[in-house]
């Protein structure tokens, strides 16, 4: 442990007495005796971003079957991505029984958190991983472009790309199209909540059976350029929650200034739009089932909550976890953290149940 070093982000008053013991002391060896990303200026941070970008303690890694690069195209502006596919193995796919008649997977499609601006293939390999073979399904993990470069709306349209890409690519990688489910954590949760709502529009895209939504950015109309939050912001975990470890205010102003720009006229109009705000979506009725993971302790904790009652009262399936005690990055402590492993059986135990044959 590291605790004899001096804590540059020891945990806050107003939060230590909220948080699990366990994820407590995960905080303090790894993020606090750290400067954040959001603690320095952008040129700094991206001088050095190995420097500000930790390794928490991530879960097992364990082998698959294969994992492939792949190089789709992307437009506005044209450029290219990465995706990264994961096969599982034989026996995995033996043991998971969810191979169809056809010899065909169903596929998960995931999007790493960063606030559209860190994270990149490694961010959630074990998580993928992990899923790949538990289930003997195919994982996609994409590899959008970030901000400040490519700020809103251009990681979401390379997400949709990347979407697009694994339906016309179905029948070469072996994937059922019907059993295609999206994911991701915090941004990540944002892209695919927006996904989600494309693609029910989009007649050419095959029905989604599953969207996993975890610690979500899903209304980013009361993000300040400079915390506090106002008086009139309806999230209460802005407020209350304002000094969380991991995801404090300050560091999704940062975020939000890279991704959104500095300009609050054209940011308060951009952020009316879903696609910045999948909550204002005209329409939530209609949608995949929706499986939203919430941490107690995060500045983001009441828009994830708010985001699965909007969806409950349209009419769609959403289930509803919160993890008690826990802050943001909670899912990516799986290699120690209790309840970041029961929020790994509980994705399983969701998609499993997503993916199953008729």
């Amino acid at each position: 442990m590291m605790n004899n070093q001096p804590l540059v982000n020891a945990l806050h008053p107003s939060v230590v007495d909220r948080l699990d013991p366990q994820f407590a002391a995960i905080y303090n060896e790894y993020q606090a005796p750290r400067l954040r990303a959001d603690q320095v200026s952008y040129e700094e941070y991206n001088k050095d971003r190995a420097k500000y970008t930790i390794s928490i303690c991530p879960g097992p890694s364990p082998e698959v079957g294969d994992v492939k690069i792949f190089k789709v195209p992307v437009s506005d502006p044209e450029g290219e991505i990465l995706v990264q596919v994961f096969f599982p193995t034989e026996e995995a796919i033996v043991q998971g029984g969810l191979r169809s008649e056809d010899r065909k997977l169903p596929a998960h499609i995931n999007h790493h958190g960063g606030g559209f601006v860190i994270g990149n293939l490694k961010t959630d390999e074990s998580w993928c991983r992990q899923i790949c073979q538990s289930l003997g399904c195919i994982v996609i993990n994409v590899d959008y472009r970030l901000s400040p470069e490519y700020p809103h709306p251009i990681p979401l349209t390379d997400s949709w790309a990347a979407l697009k890409w694994t339906f016309a690519s179905a029948a070469k990688l072996a994937i059922d199209f019907s059993r295609v489910s999206v994911g991701g954590l915090s941004a990540g949760g944002q892209l695919a909540a927006v996904l989600a709502l494309l693609s029910r529009d989009d007649p050419s895209v095959p029905k989604l059976v599953l969207q996993i939504l975890t610690v979500p950015v899903t209304d980013a109309r009361h993000i300040p350029l400079e915390g506090p939050s106002s008086q009139d912001d309806p999230y209460e975990s802005h407020k209350t929650n304002e000094f969380a470890p991991f995801l404090p205010l300050h560091r999704i102003c940062w975020f939000y200034r890279l991704w959104l720009g500095n300009d609050m006229d054209l940011r308060q109009k951009t952020t009316q739009d879903f696609k910045a705000s999948p909550i204002l979506a005209s329409s939530h009725a209609n949608l995949a089932r929706a499986s939203i993971h919430v941490a107690e302790v995060d500045s983001i904790a009441s828009e994830g909550i708010a985001y699965h009652e909007k969806l409950k009262k349209a009419g769609n399936q959403s289930s509803l976890k919160i993890y008690e005690g826990c802050g943001h990055l909670f899912p990516a402590m799986d290699g120690e953290l209790e309840k970041a492993k029961v929020y790994v059986k509980n994705t399983i135990i969701d998609l499993r149940e997503a993916y199953k044959l008729p």
